[in-house]
């Protein structure tokens, strides 16, 4: 019987896992590559039917969810944040929540989900950002916090922050229900939330789209 050859064996062995990896990295490539792409779109007017409906032409298009939006300052103690409050339908708009009060109700008073990234983004009267420590305060004593809000038209009312939110990070939502109750007019369609099908479409049609003048910030990708 011929004397096995251990070394060659080896050899084999290490070069089928090496492939096996490979293909592996290639399979999960390609199902990233096929994913839905998320992102927010932006425009600088206020979106019509027609520019809706461009939308379904665009390569890979999986859905466009229309989001209104509002100018505001929120004001909380000294610091200010002037932002874009975004109207979103909660079980629509694909909200991840860091905390959440158990039982919302909603009413007169605006009820705000914020990013738990648009603290560091309140300035004092004299354009100074918050602490870390003071951060980390709001954060945890948020359903707490006296918050006044300001539309375009100087309207100011109370509101009441009762979520933070993981995504979007960096942005400061209502219920869209309350938030045309509240503000009417001062509340535009600019903009709205995309899925798209596949990296390559992702790439594409974000090409297109700031392009033609809108803002386009990707959100994430899921497998």
């Amino acid at each position: 019987m011929a004397k096995r050859n251990i070394y060659k064996d080896i050899v084999v062995a290490g070069a089928i896992a090496a492939c096996i990896l490979f293909l592996s990295g290639k399979a999960k490539a390609w199902q990233q590559g096929q994913g839905l792409c998320k992102m927010a779109v932006q425009a600088g007017n206020d979106l019509t039917g027609e520019v809706v409906a461009e939308f379904e032409k665009l390569p890979g298009i999986a859905s466009f969810l229309p989001v209104d939006t509002a100018m505001v300052k929120v004001k909380m103690g000294d610091y200010t944040l002037e932002t874009e409050v975004m109207g979103v339908g909660i079980g629509e708009y694909p909200l991840e929540w860091e905390a959440a009060e158990p039982k919302m109700r909603l009413g007169n008073q605006a009820m705000l989900f914020v990013g738990e990234g648009c603290f560091a983004s309140f300035l004092d009267s004299n354009g100074y950002a918050p602490t870390k420590g003071q951060i980390e305060k709001w954060l945890q004593d948020y359903s707490q916090l006296e918050v006044t809000l300001t539309d375009e038209n100087d309207h100011s009312r109370e509101a009441r922050i009762c979520g933070i939110l993981k995504e979007p990070a960096v942005r400061v939502c209502m219920e869209k229900g309350q938030m045309q109750e509240i503000f009417g007019e001062a509340s535009r369609t600019r903009g709205g939330y995309m899925e798209i099908q596949g990296a390559q479409n992702a790439k594409k049609t974000r090409e297109l789209l700031e392009g033609a003048g809108f803002q386009v910030e990707e959100e994430d990708v899921s497998q």
